[in-house]
């Protein structure tokens, strides 16, 4: 059991006949928050225990507690182009990622891939992520804060291109424009089979990557995919795919550190 305080994260997701839709929010008395069911002042949500229903003008709500998922989609601060997490769990999942790893991340953006690994390898684990942009480490710092994940992490001022300062990583994952330019440096951080997990955003750049790793050895290419997500409209008697859905975001490549020739 547990009670919505004010100023806590709180997901609200509303009901107006068959139509549903979250919202993101912190309840703060004196506040209005409007949604398609109508609005509702935040001393109504405060004092609720989570999962609570509560009535609106032109429908009802559900008082859910955030998951990692609703903090990366609705809560967390972005600057950059992020990765979802329909890319992020195939990421964490292909990289082998458990507690305890040592991993490298180039490329920390505004956190969000930063986080799912953190989840994954923490408390006992440690993320060592590499970013040239010191405003976007602020904004990934204070995202891995919300999230309660910070201390598991050593963000840095660096380019992974000139030299990564770990040796015996367990795994790396690079999401940056130009990845080739990185192969050397992470081949002498990461142990030997060390998954390498790679997140591109357009085909140039994936083709561009294949022909660098078709003239560099030390690199098995396991595969490259792209993942589509379509959701299901739930609806009693008409279950149907939505004609809307996240297509395109990014190509993935999953590559093994292996002895050079």
């Amino acid at each position: 059991m547990g009670y919505v305080r004010e100023g806590d994260l709180v997901v609200l997701h509303v009901h107006r006949r068959d139509r549903v839709r979250r919202y993101y929010i912190r309840p703060y008395k004196g506040r209005m928050y409007s949604t398609i069911a109508g609005s509702i002042p935040g001393e109504r949500i405060i004092g609720l225990e989570w999962g609570s229903r509560i009535d609106m003008p032109w429908g009802h709500g559900y008082i859910l507690k955030p998951t990692i998922a609703d903090l990366v989609e609705g809560f967390y601060s972005r600057k950059s182009q992020v990765i979802y997490p329909k890319d992020s769990g195939y990421i964490a999942l292909k990289a082998g990622l458990m507690p305890g790893m040592r991993v490298v991340e180039a490329g920390i953006g505004s956190g969000f891939l930063t986080t799912v690994a953190a989840l994954h390898v923490c408390p006992t684990g440690r993320i060592y992520a590499y970013d040239t942009r010191e405003d976007m480490i602020t904004i990934a710092l204070n995202n891995l804060k919300l999230a309660g994940l910070a201390e598991c992490v050593d963000v840095k001022i660096g380019d992974v291109r000139e030299g990564i300062e770990e040796r015996g990583l367990d795994a790396g994952l690079l999401d940056m424009p130009d990845p080739w330019n990185a192969l050397e440096a992470l081949h002498k951080a990461l142990k030997p089979s060390a998954p390498l997990v790679v997140f591109l955003p357009t085909s140039t750049q994936l083709d561009k990557l294949a022909r660098a790793l078709s003239s560099l050895s030390g690199w098995l290419v396991e595969e490259t995919v792209e993942i589509l997500k379509r959701e299901i409209e739930l609806v009693p008697d008409a279950v149907r795919p939505s004609p809307r859905m996240i297509g395109h975001t990014g190509y993935i490549v999953v590559l093994r550190r292996v002895s050079e020739a």
